[in-house]
């Protein structure tokens, strides 16, 4: 019997699970969204890349031919020309670019701590479920043994046979819940790793890990880290590129002077000759001085600020409802064991004994088991609804979900 409890002790240390840092992991790795994240740094970059890039010399080739009295004289233009950036728009649009960039970087990151999130949601979802099952389990083995003794009962005639029919049917009801319950756990094992890079030996695993959150750090801990919050740093960023671009267009009516060199080359009957080339054009700033696309930029600039002013103005508001939610949650889940859970187990064990006597009927019996079931399974949602909130109030803030 020793050997036998080893065995069975050690095959139960060696059934793999999954715990919440090995699943935040494989979310870290998931491929598809780190593959769509590249691609919009990538994009930012070449953008980047664009905006500072200048233009294209441009090289001017041109022939004159005329006539006069019997001769012919070809004169030839050879020219390369470049455009300068004198106004400092190249510099300003370069640097409206890399905001945006930055903007972009942001945005990744508070996408990947979206996910994070989502995975951890739904680990704790199917951490749930998987409590609930061994729960109902739980109950169903109790009814077993119950059943057993009521049967034992039956036969020395000590009761009658309305008992024995009474707890098959209740049996029957525990069967029939306990294959509703495992066939959410398997919708919720399947939810949960369609975030992550699993294979098909990790998708019936047992995960592992404290349904019940810890008391959240003091309230000013979380408001302090609000402006570091990703979202906010994107939106901000989007104001910083807004205004590089309304200072370039701002210097619209600068012109940007074209430097041209080249050679000139005469060919006429009896005196062949050429020279140096040079010149200058400069555009009019008369109908187009940048005012439309000042105040485009100037519009998205107020618009990301103010979209980031109303945003950091609504997470102070719902970091602190998240806040004393979960500390009010967690408060009631250690009421709710001290009073309703533990009452229920000595409730049940009194039944047993009183049942056991003949002091009470099996419905007396039932209702205390069903009691102690139902208490059970409500500690552990209101576990896992401060969970929820705990790892809202976090990304809320901006912070690491615990």
């Amino acid at each position: 019997m020793v050997l036998a409890g080893f065995v069975v002790a050690t095959a139960g240390a060696a059934e793999p699970r999954l715990t919440l840092e090995q699943v935040l992991k494989q979310a870290t790795d998931y491929a598809p969204l780190n593959r769509e994240l590249a691609a919009r740094v990538d994009r930012a970059r070449a953008q980047q890349e664009k905006a500072g890039r200048w233009p294209n010399p441009t090289l001017d080739v041109s022939q004159e031919r005329f006539e006069a009295g019997g001769d012919t004289t070809t004169q030839r233009f050879y020219s390369l020309s470049q455009q300068f950036d004198f106004s400092g728009q190249k510099g300003l649009e370069t640097r409206a670019a890399r905001a945006r960039a930055e903007g972009v970087r942001h945005g990744n990151d508070w996408r990947r701590l979206t996910h994070r999130s989502r995975v951890r949601l739904r680990f704790y979802a199917t951490l749930l479920e998987q409590r609930r099952v061994e729960a109902l389990r739980g109950a169903l083995e109790r009814m077993d043994e119950v059943a057993a003794m009521v049967k034992e009962r039956r036969q020395a005639g000590d009761i009658s046979g309305y008992d024995q029919s009474r707890i098959e049917r209740e049996r029957a009801g525990l069967r029939a819940r306990l294959d509703q319950a495992n066939a959410a756990l398997q919708h919720r094992r399947e939810s949960l790793h369609a975030l992550l890079d699993t294979d098909e030996k990790q998708m019936d695993q047992s995960l592992v890990g404290q349904l019940q959150p810890d008391l959240p750090s003091p309230l000013a801990t979380y408001l302090d880290r609000l402006n570091q919050r990703a979202d906010l740093k994107r939106l901000q960023a989007r104001a910083d590129s807004a205004g590089f671009a309304q200072r370039a267009a701002g210097r619209a009516w600068v012109p940007d002077p074209t430097l041209g060199v080249g050679f000139n080359r005469v060919e006429q009957p009896g005196a062949d000759g050429g020279g140096l080339l040079l010149s200058v054009s400069l555009p009019i700033p008369v109908f187009n001085q940048g005012q439309a696309q000042a105040a485009e930029a100037s519009a998205r600039r107020n618009e990301a600020e103010a979209r980031r002013f109303r945003r950091l103005k609504e997470v102070r508001a719902r970091v602190r409802g998240l806040w004393r939610q979960t500390r009010s949650l967690i408060e009631s889940i250690e009421t709710f064991r001290e009073e309703a859970l533990s009452r229920s187990r000595e409730l049940t064990d009194f039944a047993e004994s009183t049942y056991g006597a003949g002091e009470i009927g099996i419905l007396e019996l039932l209702d205390a088991y069903s009691g102690q079931l139902d208490a059970r399974l409500r500690a552990l949602e209101m576990a896992h609804d401060a969970r929820v909130a705990s790892i809202e109030l976090h990304q809320s803030s901006g912070g690491r979900e615990r």
